[in-house]
């Protein structure tokens, strides 16, 4: 996953995978306004305000009214249109160990749980209901560890 600082980031990438040209289809725009919204503010003196730049300006007006579900509503929409869904930051997996390594020990163990159930429900090369509900819920396990492993690496913890 790329992670972008700053909204012009974000078209100066669409700018270089698409083309400007086609950047500015999309918005019904010139290529110069494409460009324009790509511009490192710090550096070029040709920039101006960006969609998504807009977007989060009314999105923030919105909030300050008090009107979370509006834009939850709106950013669940657009992520669900391209595969995606929203969690509020407050549900955010976060560590729950004092270290990265500690962190690894549990994704290892997880993975370690899968592992034994997965071979042992391939044991009769069948896999009925209830071993799938058990596969599920291991691997949901495994997928948190790894979050939680993730959170740790992101916030510096060695």
């Amino acid at each position: 996953m790329r992670v972008f600082s700053y909204t012009h980031q974000i078209f100066c990438s669409c700018n270089k995978v698409l083309s400007q040209l086609e950047v500015g289809k999309i918005w019904n725009v010139g290529s110069r306004t494409a460009y324009r919204w790509a511009a490192n503010p710090n550096y070029a003196s040709d920039v101006c305000r960006n969609p998504i730049d807009n977007i989060v300006g009314t999105f923030n007006a919105v909030l300050e009214m008090g009107r979370d579900d509006i834009v939850e509503g709106a950013l669940t929409y657009i992520c669900g249109e391209l595969g995606y869904k929203v969690y509020p930051k407050e549900d955010a997996v976060k560590s729950d160990k004092d270290s990265s390594s500690k962190e690894l020990l549990d994704v290892a163990a997880a993975l370690g749980d899968v592992s034994s159930k997965l071979q042992t429900a391939l044991s009769d090369n069948v896999i009925d209901e209830s071993e799938k509900q058990e596969l599920v819920g291991s691997a949901s396990v495994l997928v948190r560890q790894a979050m939680e492993l993730k959170s740790a690496l992101e916030d510096g913890k060695q």
